[in-house]
């Protein structure tokens, strides 16, 4: 696993809270490499799309350990977004509460064992019937980062303590159909 880790470039990383503000400058981030890079546009909106996705992730989710930082101040939420061989991958990392473990794995789960079509009618069926949070969350995310990506979702939960675990979730887009 060392050499995989080794082949890897990163683009963009952050390690710490996110806030709005952190999350504008990612995304100008990602732009600024874009251009220095000559990522075609294509691309480009495929890794924001997903990007946006995840970072409103992290974000909607921080809300649970505004008080809670100081009992894992080696879990606080990350994100990278990597070049390996063939793919582009965002990876992003935070805690969550254990009771959220099981029906999180469900989703992602329920996503990475359907094909396109599946994954539209899903889409279709959450966004008419899904049980919206007060945060605005139904599950469309994981839903959308499949379909924009094409790939299955990777994911690990790492336990903490008895109340948190630490999701790392990990979105490869392939490079295949780009000249980068």
């Amino acid at each position: 696993m060392g050499a995989l880790m080794q082949e890897a470039e990163v683009i963009l990383s952050y390690n710490g809270q996110f806030n709005f503000d952190k999350i504008g400058h990612l995304l100008n981030s990602l732009k600024n490499e874009a251009l220095v890079r000559g990522i075609s546009m294509q691309l480009y909106k495929k890794i924001l799309s997903v990007m946006i996705e995840s970072l409103e992730n992290i974000y909607k989710y921080s809300e649970y350990f505004e008080n809670e930082q100081q009992l894992f101040p080696k879990y606080l939420p990350y994100f990278e977004l990597r070049k390996t061989h063939g793919f582009v991958e965002l990876i992003t990392s935070n805690p969550i509460r254990n009771k959220d473990v099981e029906k999180l794995s469900g989703k992602i789960d329920l996503v990475n064992n359907l094909d396109r079509e599946g994954l539209r009618d899903l889409f279709r069926v959450t966004l008419t019937n899904g049980e919206f949070s007060k945060k605005g969350g139904a599950g469309l995310g994981f839903i959308e980062m499949a379909k924009i990506s094409g790939q299955k979702l990777d994911y690990e939960i790492t336990p903490i303590n008895n109340s948190f675990s630490y999701f790392t979730c990990k979105v490869p887009i392939s490079l295949k159909n780009y000249n980068n």
